[in-house]
């Protein structure tokens, strides 16, 4: 009985410290280790070698009430991807809208987070498309 909770134990640690092998992929400061994280293992399985530089992410609130209180806000994210061996420079972009506003700072940032993660989803599957 102890030791087959100890193999379970064992196999759960060993499957959660797996590295995502991403040697073909180089980012400049611009990036944060969640978008780091989300490219690389959307683009595991590409082998051709990319470089990624300038992420940024802006914000607009736009159709605010007369109360202030309910506005959409547009999320839009940019990046530019480098193909050196296509001698490839490529702007890419995506944009998410979310139509609620958070009274919570926690709910607002956590909605953020998510949004940016659903962004760099959807300039990944650009890439893919650019990239062998």
């Amino acid at each position: 009985m102890y030791i087959r909770n100890l193999t379970i134990l064992f196999f759960l640690a060993s499957c959660s410290v797996t590295t995502i092998n991403s040697d073909n992929i180089s980012f400049d400061d611009s990036f944060g280790n969640l978008e780091k994280y989300e490219l690389k293992k959307c683009l595991k399985s590409v082998t051709e070698e990319i470089n990624f530089r300038d992420l940024s992410f802006t914000f607009a609130a736009e159709n605010i009430n007369s109360q202030g209180l309910e506005f959409n806000t547009k999320y839009v994210g940019k990046l530019i991807l480098e193909l050196p061996n296509q001698s490839k420079e490529l702007p890419l972009m995506a944009m998410r809208m979310q139509t609620t506003n958070y009274i919570s700072s926690n709910m607002a940032d956590e909605e953020k987070k998510r949004l940016k993660t659903l962004i760099i989803s959807d300039i990944c599957k650009n890439i893919i498309n650019h990239a062998k």
